[in-house]
């Protein structure tokens, strides 16, 4: 059987129809400069790197804007997963966006909306964390799981966080 080659559109169709995540590649602001993000292969071998946005009660269109005046071309992860467990794709899959300083051509951005240093991960959110990566893992050359923590100096993504993720780092 002749494998079909797994571009950023299949994902995030499969995304859609499969896990239910509501796409916002199209509706977040975008730096009006007309920067990008550079793009990579979906063949290469690549981590997934959990993050928190350290906020309390923002939006992911505040957050964008938030990345964007900084200077990014967009906002700055993959996908976010909520308080309630609910999943967004905000870039594409083969978009190299900067989440994680010195490993973003390599990584794959997944955000958790809150401060988790402050407060607990709920368990939608966690449930929501592993059926992604799960999911990911299937569809990509995924070759390791880990927290923003572990690559650069940073409470990120939180205590909190990290003793209800451990279970998903690989």
């Amino acid at each position: 059987m002749k494998k079909i080659k797994t571009t950023a559109a299949i994902i995030a169709l499969l995304l859609a129809t499969v896990l239910g995540v509501n796409n916002l590649t199209e509706s977040l602001p975008r730096n009006p400069d007309g920067s990008k993000f550079k793009i990579r292969s979906l063949d290469r071998p690549l981590y997934i790197t959990l993050h928190h946005t350290a906020t309390k009660g923002q939006t992911l269109q505040q957050i964008a804007k938030g990345h964007i005046e900084r200077g990014f071309p967009e906002i700055a992860y993959f996908a976010a997963i909520n308080w309630e467990g609910d999943m967004f794709q905000m870039n594409e899959i083969d978009e190299i966006s900067w989440h994680d300083s010195g490993q973003n051509t390599n990584s794959i951005g997944i955000v958790f909306v809150g401060n988790y240093e402050e407060i607990d991960l709920p368990d939608e959110a966690v449930k929501s964390a592993e059926k992604l990566i799960e999911f990911l893992e299937d569809h990509l050359n995924i070759i390791g799981v880990r927290y923003h923590g572990q690559t650069s100096s940073t409470l990120c993504p939180g205590k909190y966080a990290i003793k209800k993720i451990k279970y998903l780092l690989r």
